[in-house]
């Protein structure tokens, strides 16, 4: 059984007697304490402890080499360990590196993690802030070597997703004996997956402002977002990849028609960043391991083109028309590639126009950005008879996109000319966290049937707030959002999701957000 331990910082006893409560109602197996920064007599600690016999504790005090905030010497640091797990049944987690120095530390940090009964309750671990280290695997053995019955772990900064899959072949390999973890956002995923692969446990924090390590989730989003108590050895796997995914709410949506549809899979965020083939090396690294039973991908941003070249001649007709993939299959050792963003975003307008498709015909449409999922409107809007103008930075983008469609070219900075009574916002200027930036000056809203911002996050840009006051009618991307998503899961599983549902899940976490 993979343990889902929370980390908290433990600086006084007074608090932690609350913070252990919210944790166990949460959902956590194990409490890891860090008393790095711990305030006080570390006997008070074990004698917490062994009024709470009945809960699994981790003890951990860690050095400022390995990334904690103790100061002290190595000595120092044993023996707040040793005061602070005397006649408890918590687990120690101590250094590798510290553990090696001497026959004296060895021993000492051995009968702190050594119950009556002999049981070994040792983590030893080793941190690397710079990177995965090349020889990962026999670092893990040489851990395990080093004290019978101790569990290993390692943790290493993942500059790029591609270094994660080093954290999830670890876990594979080595199961239940190793915690692998792949620090930083691009490593979230193998946080989420430990429980597919067995390893001994994962690491959340409480809450999102108190992570005790980079890339932590929250024991709330793993339990509730990412259905931890789901995850098996034979779970699929399918995610978001792009940069930024931080904002998307993609994971909370189908992880939920996961949940009411009864399957078994787990949709994560993949930051996969543009840089050095980022996609293609990221897919590349997936196909290769079977083992993942990768199911799916959603494609954002700024991926949805290089997606296309990966699938090539397995992307559908209307992906190649666009050339534009937002969503792949992966069935039976073969990719393929879909465009679910087109017919998606002209529904979405139409359905904002009063749900008659005559209404586009003839009509003038400004559209702002010149990316992957501009192409998808143009090619709708077009279809449908729109006059377009496409307004982009990057002239030539622009030009031999709006020739190939057959709009008209503008520079962005003649954004003050435009006519049309349409305005879309394919660009991400006002997305979540950026909120304060519009796209367009509020003067140049006057005149506007319809402002659509396919941003759904947040609800209201500044540009929708802005075009409300200027008398325009208003569109955020929440309903292409949900539209574009409900064709994915149909072409993953061949039937169709609990759309309500899921939207009002949507809107209720939008509102909270709003307002808080």
């Amino acid at each position: 059984m993979t343990r889902l331990v929370v980390s908290v910082f433990v600086e006084s006893i007074a608090d932690l007697d609350a913070v252990a409560t919210r944790a166990w109602l949460v959902g956590a197996d194990a409490i890891e304490l860090r008393i790095d920064s711990f305030d006080g007599d570390p006997g008070e600690i074990a004698s917490f402890l062994q009024r709470h016999p009945d809960r699994a504790w981790v003890v951990t005090c860690r050095g400022e080499a390995e990334g904690g905030e103790f100061s002290g010497d190595t000595a120092d640091r044993v023996a707040r360990l040793i005061a602070a797990t005397r006649e408890t049944a918590a687990c120690v987690d101590f250094e590798y590196a510290d553990f090696q120095r001497s026959d004296n530390i060895r021993q000492k940090v051995a009968l702190a993690a050594t119950d009556k009964g002999g049981d070994v309750r040792l983590i030893l671990s080793a941190h690397y802030f710079d990177g995965v280290p090349d020889n990962l695997g026999a670092i893990h053995r040489e851990i395990r070597a080093a004290r019978e019955g101790a569990i290993a772990k390692v943790a290493y900064k993942a500059n790029n997703i591609v270094d994660t899959f080093s954290a999830l072949d670890l876990m594979r390999e080595q199961g239940a004996d190793s915690i692998s973890i792949a620090m930083g956002e691009p490593g979230m995923w193998t946080r989420v997956l430990s429980k597919k692969l067995g390893a001994f446990a994962t690491y959340a924090s409480l809450g999102s402002e108190t992570e005790t390590a980079p890339g932590q989730v929250s024991v709330s989003e793993l339990v509730n977002v990412f259905r931890w108590s789901k995850i098996k050895p034979d779970t699929k796997v399918f995610g978001v990849v792009g940069d930024p995914v931080g904002h998307s709410l993609s994971p909370k949506l189908f992880n939920y028609w996961f949940e009411c549809a009864g399957i078994d899979a787990v949709y994560v965020p993949l930051r996969v960043g543009a840089r050095d083939d980022g996609l293609a090396r990221f897919l590349n690294e997936c196909t290769k391991r079977p083992w993942l039973d990768l199911g799916g991908l959603s494609v954002t941003i700024p991926h949805k083109e290089v997606a296309f070249s990966f699938v090539g001649g397995d992307a559908d007709s209307l992906s190649r028309s666009l050339g534009s993939v937002n969503t792949l299959t992966f069935r039976d050792g073969e990719v393929k590639g879909y465009n679910t963003d087109c017919n998606a975003a002209i529904n979405s307008l139409i359905g904002a126009l009063g749900g008659d498709a005559k209404a586009l015909a003839g009509a003038s449409v400004d559209v702002l950005g010149a990316g992957g999922v501009a192409r998808a409107i143009l090619h709708g809007l077009i279809e449908h008879g729109c006059k377009v103008t496409l307004y982009g930075r990057d002239e030539e983008k622009v030009r031999t996109l709006a020739d190939e469609f057959g709009c008209s070219p503008s520079p962005w900075d003649d954004r003050s000319a435009r006519k049309g009574d349409i305005l879309v916002n394919t660009t991400p200027i006002g997305m979540w966290p950026i909120v304060d930036d519009s796209p367009m000056p509020a003067e140049l809203l006057a005149g506007c049937r319809l402002v659509f911002d396919l941003i759904y996050r947040p609800a209201e840009t500044r540009l929708l707030r802005e075009a409300a006051l200027m008398g325009c009618k208003t569109l955020n991307g929440l309903d292409m959002f949900i539209r574009q998503a409900a064709t994915q899961f149909e072409l993953w599983f061949e039937k169709s999701p609990e759309i309500s549902g899921g939207l009002a899940l949507l809107q209720s976490h939008l509102n909270a957000e709003t307002h808080s």
